[in-house]
């Protein structure tokens, strides 16, 4: 019972973030027991869990909440008051941060950035201990949720091994592939790639851009692109999860994040583990985050953040080293 957890949300129990906790636990002997939910609406998610949790509550000391898990650290909570269990919340991300500092999806005089901010303060100060994924980011949350040092640890995000790993993969010939995917949030910075391709296409025409995947700053992205008159970039819809290893490893680099945002200071993408853990070079912003696991590593690249001058310099100099 002492090393057993319960995994208690509505998370997917495919995403490498709950893929890898899990593996850490069984790493050290432990067990994890999924008290998952699929239901759809508030009340429904609450009621199953509720029903679950009483399954299994004998036979675990700890529940963990799992990403995305926010609005369910009050039920757990209360589960877990008696007889009482340790209450570990994976928050991952600040909620407030994310939507109102990161995504200016609202402003601060809305009141339901307040909302965000009550939620992610409560929430974390519920729990015995939350869960990050780099030290800068724990920083912060200390900071700003007003958190004492022992309660918030830091868990790396990784790469699924089991999917991400080297592979001899065909490359395109008579071209250098750079290959970037996500949702197009404006952490990621896609519009300064945009630039650097634009740099690049009258000097290094071999040099080709694809950029797979879709989300809110994708039109603006587009009309970016036409307005530069760019054609060495490639769209491309979402793919499966499970194709994106051999998008990876077909390419000659893989990009990261080039966003200015904080937060874009304080995290490391799943892209950049999956793509390193593929064995391929990776170009990203240099920010602290990323000197935290990959200081120094000879297939992670650096460049300034925002900067579509100087990540074009740095896509032309490994267009020479990477075969």
């Amino acid at each position: 019972m002492k090393n057993t957890v319960i995994a208690f949300g509505y998370h997917n129990q495919e995403a490498p973030r709950h893929w890898s906790i899990k593996r850490k636990l069984e790493e050290k002997g432990g067990e994890m027991i999924e008290c998952h939910t699929a239901k759809k609406g508030f009340l429904g998610k609450y009621a199953d869990l509720t029903r679950k949790y009483f399954k299994h509550r004998k036979e675990a000391g700890t529940v963990l909440v799992t990403f995305p898990g926010h609005y369910i650290v009050p039920l757990a909570w209360l589960l877990t008051r008696f007889p009482r269990k340790r209450l570990v919340f994976d928050a991952f991300i600040s909620l407030s941060d994310t939507l109102v500092d990161d995504r200016g999806k609202v402003s601060w005089f809305h009141p339901y950035a307040w909302f965000l901010y009550a939620v992610d303060f409560l929430t974390c100060h519920a729990a015995d201990e939350v869960l990050i994924d780099t030290e800068a980011h724990r920083q912060f949350f200390l900071k700003r949720f007003s958190l004492k040092e022992s309660k918030v640890r830091v868990v790396y995000l990784e790469a699924r091994t089991d999917m991400f790993f080297p592979k001899e993969t065909p490359k395109p010939e008579n071209r250098f592939e750079v290959l970037f995917y996500g949702t197009y949030i404006p952490l990621q910075g896609i519009e300064h790639i945009i630039g650097a391709a634009a740099i690049l296409e009258p000097i290094h025409p071999h040099i080709h851009f694809t950029l797979i995947g879709s989300g809110q700053t994708y039109k603006e992205i587009r009309a970016l692109t036409d307005h530069k008159c760019v054609a060495n970039v490639r769209f491309v819809d979402r793919v499966p999860f499970q194709d994106l290893p051999d998008r990876i490893r077909s390419a000659h680099l893989n990009l990261g994040i080039f966003g200015t945002s904080a937060k874009a200071g304080r995290v490391i993408p799943h892209k950049v583990y999956d793509a390193m853990a593929c064995g391929m070079h990776v170009l990203t912003a240099d920010t602290p985050a990323i000197h935290e696991k990959f200081d120094g590593h000879e297939r992670m690249h650096l460049c300034k953040a925002g900067d579509p001058a100087s990540l074009a310099d740095a896509v032309a100099t490994l267009s020479t080293k990477i075969s």
